[in-house]
């Protein structure tokens, strides 16, 4: 059969001799000169030198065959990967939690730089409520100790005072109480005795009292350590307190605290009912009776005074008449 295709260049048709002829002038062919000069251009600088060298034709063979194996595995891994087509719906949900995210830490950030300025504020109020409260009753402590200290015998009693261990930081440390009685050198709290600690401790309670204070004391046999003549001075500051701004219920074994006392409350088992009995009695208008004896007395005495120079007058009168 004919073939009636021709040259698609020239429009001829083509025969066997126009086909050998452009069989063995394809190096003369725009196009195959082109790839030749592009295969001239690939640069085989980055190949390993084992796959440079010249194989022969087993080995190259065998090479070719090595990389049509990793072709068709790297072909089946790209085939068994099955792509998340909902990956871009989880991307803008993270987005968007991550926009949260943001704007939480942000309102975290804010309200922690409010809490760090109210937290600074509270300190420095802190502060300041302590400086006053702790220079109030240290100055209060050294007057009230030395009159619950003070006798004929050492008119200007005793000495205490506070001292912070941490002046900088006051909360950061402790405080520190010294008590030195009349004729004391200094030494710690714990070598006092049961007294002088005693006396220590109410006047550190007195003084804080003074800053702030409450309706009345209750207090349980807090004389115990004390002799009698401490125990008379208690009494005389708490009955000079009372008159200002002071109450106190104290319960006592002591005779001084009853004398001293404005009215007295006794607690005695009663046999016939089998339970406790109260008993009271008011001492304050024993104290108006003495009052008044002690101004009746005054008046008498100082009736009597003006009546002597009278009759010393009439006396010295009558004498001039003879």
């Amino acid at each position: 059969d004919d073939d009636s295709s021709g040259d698609p260049e020239s429009g001829e048709p083509l025969t066997q001799g126009t086909v050998a002829t452009m069989h063995f002038s394809q190096a003369d062919d725009s196009r195959v000169m082109r790839d030749r000069n592009d295969a001239n251009k690939i640069d085989f600088a980055s190949l390993r030198e084992k796959l440079k060298q010249r194989l022969s034709d087993h080995k190259e063979k065998e090479r070719q065959q090595q990389f049509e194996n990793e072709i068709e595995k790297l072909s089946g891994q790209i085939e068994s990967m099955s792509p998340n087509m909902k990956a871009s719906d989880a991307f803008d949900g993270v987005v968007c939690q991550l926009d949260q995210c943001n704007e939480d830490f942000t309102d975290a950030k804010n309200k922690s730089k409010k809490a760090t300025r109210h937290f600074e504020d509270i300190k420095r109020k802190r502060s300041k409520k302590f400086t006053g409260a702790y220079k109030h009753i240290a100055e209060s402590l050294e007057t009230i100790y030395k009159d619950m200290t003070r006798s004929s015998k050492h008119p200007l009693g005793g000495q205490a005072y506070l001292s912070l261990d941490d002046t900088e930081e006051p909360f950061s440390g402790g405080i520190k109480f010294t008590a030195m009685p009349p004729m004391k050198r200094y030494r710690d709290m714990e070598y006092l005795s049961g007294g002088e600690k005693t006396i220590a401790a109410l006047a550190l309670l007195f003084a804080i009292h003074s800053y702030r204070p409450a309706p009345f004391f209750v207090m349980d046999e807090v004389d115990a350590a004390l002799d009698n003549i401490n125990v008379l001075k208690l009494c005389n500051y708490m009955r000079r307190r009372s008159e200002k701004d002071l109450q106190c219920i104290v319960i006592s074994l002591k005779d001084v605290f009853y004398e001293q006392s404005q009215a007295l409350v006794g607690i005695c088992r009663d046999v016939s009912t089998n339970s406790s009995r109260t008993l009271t009695l008011d001492l304050a208008k024993f104290d108006k009776e003495d009052n008044e004896a002690t101004r009746s007395g005054h008046k008498r005495s100082r009736a009597s005074l003006s009546i002597g120079p009278r009759k010393r007058a009439s006396t010295s009168s009558t004498r001039s008449s003879q």
